[in-house]
């Protein structure tokens, strides 16, 4: 029967050139996540950050409104005012392909 070494990501992780490729995979993903967001932006401060640990890297939306961003909204009030309904722009879904 075969074994396998629990420790075998951490092993692969600390491999010569495993970290430069994990960020700069993060770095061409965050490149996307700027397009499909930069594409419907008309104002605001919502931006697309990289942020890399010892051996991973995360993309992420950061900003005001970041849930209404990605999933969408309902309609609401806002001082006497409805506000429609939005669809979710998916920016980080359609970024890793899962959508």
């Amino acid at each position: 029967m075969a074994q396998v070494n629990r420790n075998v990501a951490r092993l692969v992780a600390r491999e010569p050139g495993v970290r430069k490729a994990v960020r700069n995979k993060a770095g061409e993903l965050a490149g996307r996540a700027r397009g499909l967001l930069g594409a419907h932006r008309v104002t605001g401060a919502t931006r697309i950050e990289v942020t890399s640990g010892k051996v991973d890297a995360f993309v992420s939306m950061v900003g005001e409104g970041v849930i209404s961003i990605e999933y969408g909204h309902g309609a609401y009030m806002r001082d006497g005012r409805t506000i429609g309904a939005s669809q979710g722009l998916y920016v980080i879904h359609r970024t890793a392909g899962l959508r």
